[in-house]
């Protein structure tokens, strides 16, 4: 069993789960220019969780016109942003005593590929803020998420970090930046490569609690 000095968490599909939220504020939005579309489902925002915006427009809307589809995900986005505050989004199981178990034992971090102001919604929302050292998202650099977990390795002078998520794409930058990834079963994807892996919140941390 490795032991660490720190514990970096992605957000979607391992802290918490907004697709349903998420659905409804892009099919407000994409109404707006296309009345007739079809809804989108969680399972629509659930296909492109862990990637970056821009990207995740892409995905979703892909016959749209590449000029049209910046102001299209922006005004998507706020939707989303508005679902979020009003519909809630609920975090898995044992997330909010797990973070402040581990809390007393280890630093932790998050590095998600979100913007800025959905990862300060997340701290809103849930009140964990507090048991955070530091973060680092997609939207205030405009860095790929391996690049992020990098960052916050060297500007809190970590030694052995864990970085803890849910697919092939953050065990995938995990492993760029240096930190060694462990994945929970429950969220969006699947490892590419062999890993620790978790079936909950609550067995990830008492495996952690246990190197201590």
């Amino acid at each position: 069993m490795q032991k660490h000095d720190s514990l970096i968490f992605d957000l979607d599909g391992t802290l918490w789960d907004s697709t349903k939220a998420c659905a409804a504020g892009w099919t407000e939005g994409v109404r707006q220019f296309y009345p007739q579309s079809q809804s989108f489902t969680p399972q629509d925002l659930a296909s492109i969780m862990g990637m970056t915006f821009d990207k995740a427009v892409e995905k979703l809307m892909p016959h749209t016109e590449a000029t049209q589809r910046e102001k299209l995900g922006q005004v998507c986005y706020e939707k989303e942003m508005e679902q979020i505050q009003k519909m809630g989004a609920p975090l898995y199981e044992g997330v909010a005593e797990g973070i402040q178990t581990l809390a007393s034992s280890y630093p932790l971090y998050i590095v998600s590929n979100c913007l800025a102001d959905y990862l300060l919604a997340f701290y809103q929302m849930t009140g964990l803020q507090p048991f955070f050292k530091d973060a680092e998202c997609f939207g205030r650099t405009g860095k790929p998420k391996g690049h992020n977990i990098q960052a916050v390795i060297q500007r809190n002078q970590l030694v052995s970090p864990a970085y803890i998520g849910d697919t092939s794409g953050d065990q995938t930058a995990a492993m760029f930046a240096g930190a060694t990834y462990y994945h929970v079963n429950y969220g969006f994807g699947t490892p590419s490569q062999n890993c620790e892996r978790f079936p909950s919140f609550q067995k990830l941390t008492q495996y952690f609690v246990a190197q201590k």
